[in-house]
This record gives structure tokens, C-alpha cells and sequence, in this order.
């Protein structure tokens, strides 16, 4: 069921669901789950666990990167079914609550969607769920600030606002991994690049913002950046940023 699933790092998996990305990292017998794909993409969650050798009940914590519907998936489910805790950064919870809404709107996504490969994208999303998104009643938000969050591979929060206003990066420094969320990613079914970027326009909140964030990510140690959206990047968190705002420019 899994759509593609890439072993990128010792523990470290990127796994390719609806048009969107989860990642696994794996700590002894306990694993994350960085984001859950949209939400009826929990049985591909779910096989991607099998795939590495593991099974939902080794699963300590679902940390977000954001609250986006592709993302947020089935977070909800898994913490009142499961007991699993599902941690954020504070400023995105209300935006995970429902409170706030910062997602593109139907408008903007139907104005797109007369490129016959940004229409197959809506259809597919609208048959995983998209619009179907279970809202968290229940989150264990962490400050920016904090210090390596204590879940299995010990990520350390960058928080990157701009796609949304609590959108978070997870940076894991021994294994030279940059987990960007969409922060930075590498392609997108309503783009037209593939390569490092931001998002496209209508799905960043704050554009402005996004880009000046890609700098939280230059300077960070790592080997390769795992993408919210598109294939990983094999190489340095600062040449996919330089990448990443030259293609802003050519915009």
C-alpha cells in the first residue's frame, strides 16, 4: 500500500503516502512518526510500520511539522485510539485545534486545477480525505526554544513559520538529517519545478515569512533534507536553501 518508502539514514525513513510525506525514526524498539499523511492514508501509515519491522504499539509519539490537512492526517485517530501523544510547536496547536484555519482556500485550489496534473492531484486528495480532516482534541505542544524533544531520535525543533504560523523543521544532527516539513520541499503535483522550494504561493500563509525561515534551515549540519512534498535531497541544508531561493526568484 505503500507508495514509496526510501531508507535514507541509520533508523530514518522517508515514506511517500497521498502526494505527501511521513518519516519514521526509529530509537531502540520505539519509533516517531514525523506527520501522517492525509487522513485516510493511516492503512499506508500503517504498512510502511511493517515495512521497517515495526507495528503501531512501538510507536511512542506523532510529532507534526504542521497542521495541513496532508499532515495532520490521522494524528486524532491514532491518539484517542492508540494513547499515542501528539506533540507541535505552541504556536501551531491552535491551528491543530481547529481555532485557526491558514490552509489554502477551495477558490485558490479550483483556480489551479485547469492543469490536467494539478486536477489528478485534487481528485486523489479528495478521495484520501483532504476534506474529511479530523481536528486534534488533544496535543502536547512544546516552545521554541525547548531543547531536543523527548520522543525516540531526540528531534531538535526549528521552528520555520511562514507556510503556517507554527509550522515546524526537526533537525537530527547524529544522523545528519533535516526533516523540513514544507518548509523546504522538492516538488509538488500544482508546481511546475521540481527541486528545492517553497511551496507553491497559495498553500504558504505568510510568503514572506517562508522564505526568510529557509535561513533557520542554511546552517544546520546535515546530509540530506526530507522534503514534506517530493523526493529527498541528498545533499547540504545550505545548498538546498540557496536552491530553494533561487527558484523564488525565477518565480
Amino acid at each position: 500500500m505503500v507508495q514509496a518508502i526510501d531508507h535514507v539514514a541509520d533508523g530514518v525513513w522517508l515514506v511517500t503516502g497521498t502526494d505527501v510525506n511521513w518519516v519514521l525514526v526509529a530509537d531502540g524498539d520505539q519509533v516517531t512518526l514525523v506527520d501522517t499523511g492525509e487522513p485516510r492514508d493511516l492503512p499506508r501509515v500503517l504498512s510502511s510500520l511493517k515495512r521497517i519491522g515495526r507495528a503501531l504499539g512501538d510507536v511512542a509519539a506523532v510529532v507534526l511539522t504542521h497542521a495541513h490537512p496532508d499532515h495532520i492526517g490521522a494524528a486524532e485517530r491514532l491518539r484517542a485510539d492508540s494513547g499515542i501523544p501528539v506533540r507541535l510547536l505552541d504556536a501551531e496547536a491552535p491551528h491543530a485545534r481547529g481555532q485557526i484555519i491558514e490552509e489554502a482556500s477551495k477558490l485558490q485550489v479550483l483556480r489551479a486545477a485547469w492543469r490536467p496534473q494539478v486536477l489528478l492531484w485534487v481528485l486523489r486528495i479528495l478521495r484520501a480525505g483532504a476534506t474529511r480532516v479530523e481536528r486534534l482534541t488533544e496535543v502536547k505542544p512544546f516552545e521554541a526554544g525547548s531543547g531536543p524533544l523527548d520522543v525516540p531520535g531526540r528531534l531538535v525543533p526549528v521552528p520555520t513559520p511562514g507556510h503556517t504560523s507554527g509550522h515546524c523543521a526537526f533537525h537530527l544532527p547524529e544522523r545528519g538529517v533535516l526533516i523540513a516539513g514544507d518548509a523546504l520541499i522538492t516538488a509538488h503535483p500544482a508546481g511546475r519545478t521540481t527541486g528545492p522550494q517553497l511551496c507553491p504561493r497559495m498553500f504558504n500563509h505568510d510568503e514572506a515569512a517562508a522564505l526568510a525561515s529557509l535561513q533557520a534551515l542554511a546552517g544546520l549540519s546535515a546530509d540530506m533534507v526530507l522534503p514534506g512534498h517530493g523526493p529527498v535531497y541528498r545533499g547540504s541544508p545550505a545548498s538546498a536553501v540557496e536552491r530553494a531561493v533561487a527558484a523564488h526568484r525565477q518565480r
